[in-house]
């Protein structure tokens, strides 16, 4: 009789899992951002890897697919779900006062380290699949050259090829010396140089090169006058993120020289929608051009943003945008609630998000992780990784602080993140893994 109860609610969780499918589903559809169009011509495929490791993988894309202000809540209300089944779980199994606080810090932590190896691991995302004659191009993305980003220029590479880009432009924050750190050979094909520089009036703009260029010479400039300067050597001017100052009206910013606007930014989702309308609108008018960009720091892997034109790869990408091209900025995005009701039932909204999108091979690979989950749970082996997963993780994490002083050691000079920021924090993972691996039947 426990065996057919423990089996009747492992089925009832697939039958709910499969009808909520059926149920809900309705797939997300590549749109053109600026006519509010589907793009029928466009599609995306996903990574071979997706199918092996699907749960985590969908559940990467989703926390990656966030808008930046939501972070906080959603991670509080994964919490406390978290604390609070393990709290019922528990109460159910009689469990001691020591061993529900043990459950709930060995949960909380493997939630923690989740959410970090989403960060952090290089899994590629969705890849754009376009007609022949359109190039997908990224203006705005750094490498380790920055002080903000935590991955090199060939994972950078490799993660923009990944995503179906034909090419990108690397733009470090105030400087220009991340360009040449990429291979000869793909300078110019693949990676052109830009950078992203503050100006004096406190606005950052993206200057984009058709040729390798010295970022210094334009240090301490008024919005105009480096505008002037760029232009003067053939430069392409782009306001990135415009949302995140509101300083200069877009009339004044035409007027000043500006080529073009970012109107969908992947680190800085938070864009009113009234106002990105205004924009489109004012960009439409003016012929300016407009992207959607990554702005990639080497947090997670994943883009749900593309900016695609007519053009040849062969020839220079900056030289066609002097042209200005007719962009599409294409997502495959839905629209997200920020409503209090939303964070306090994270986990349902997030199981709604997948289960309303995914197709049917991800869905049965799921199914099948979720019965071997259950299965091992329910198994003698799972005394054992319970036991012995902290030693496993205290492993992982010092292997990755060696892995970032070594990526991080060529550029000291330019980068602070890694330094004041992951390798503590890979400490303190290790730190807590240890003392629960201590607490957890004193596995060491």
């Amino acid at each position: 009789m426990k065996y057919l109860n423990t089996f009747g609610l492992l089925a009832i969780c697939i039958c709910l899992i499969v009808g909520s499918n059926i149920i809900f589903y309705s797939p997300i559809h590549l749109y053109d951002l600026i006519t509010g169009l589907q793009s029928a011509d466009f599609s995306i495929t996903w990574p071979g890897i997706r199918i092996f490791i699907e749960p985590f993988y969908s559940f990467a894309f989703y926390i990656l697919a966030l808008n930046r202000d939501f972070y906080k809540p959603v991670v509080i209300s994964w919490i406390l779900w978290v604390l609070g089944i393990i709290f019922v779980y528990c109460l159910i199994y009689k469990k001691s006062v020591k061993q529900m606080l043990v459950n709930m810090a060995y949960s909380v932590m493997i939630l923690f380290t989740v959410f970090s190896f989403v960060a952090l691991i290089p899994i590629p995302g969705p890849k754009l699949e376009k007609p022949k004659g359109y190039i997908a191009v990224d203006i705005h993305s750094h490498t380790l050259r920055s002080h903000d980003n935590v991955a090199p220029e060939s994972i950078s590479l490799k993660a923009h090829l990944w995503q179906g880009f034909d090419a990108f432009f690397n733009t470090e924050h105030n400087h220009s010396k991340g360009f040449l750190t990429f291979p000869a050979d793909t300078r110019y094909k693949i990676v052109y140089p830009g950078m992203q520089m503050r100006t004096k009036d406190g606005v950052s703009v993206i200057l984009l090169s058709q040729k390798e260029f010295n970022g210094y010479d334009y240090e301490n400039m008024s919005l105009e006058d480096l505008m002037k300067k760029a232009h003067e050597n053939n430069m392409f001017v782009v306001m990135p993120h415009w949302w995140k100052w509101h300083e200069h009206t877009f009339a004044k910013l035409k007027d000043i020289g500006i080529d073009g606007f970012e109107i969908y930014n992947c680190g800085y989702r938070y864009f009113d929608k009234n106002e990105q309308k205004s924009m489109i609108s004012f960009a439409k008018e003016n012929n300016l051009t407009m992207f959607g960009v990554t702005d990639w720091h080497g947090w997670g892997y994943m883009s749900d943003v593309w900016t695609v034109f007519e053009g040849n790869t062969l020839e220079n990408i900056e030289i066609q945008l002097l042209k200005k091209p007719k962009t599409k900025v294409l997502l495959y995005r839905r629209e997200q609630s920020g409503s209090v009701i939303r964070f306090i039932f994270e986990p349902f909204y997030a199981f709604y998000y997948y289960i309303s999108n995914v197709t049917l091979k991800y869905l049965i690979s799921f199914t099948i992780w979720i019965i071997a989950v259950f299965l091992i749970f329910k198994s003698r082996f799972f005394k054992y990784i319970k036991k012995y997963l902290p030693v496993f993780m205290v492993v992982v994490c010092v292997l990755g602080a060696i892995y970032f002083c070594i990526i991080v050691r060529p550029f000291t000079d330019t980068n602070t993140i890694v330094m004041k920021s992951v390798i503590p924090a890979l400490a303190g993972f290790c730190v807590l893994w240890l003392i629960l691996c201590k607490s957890n039947n004193n596995c060491l």
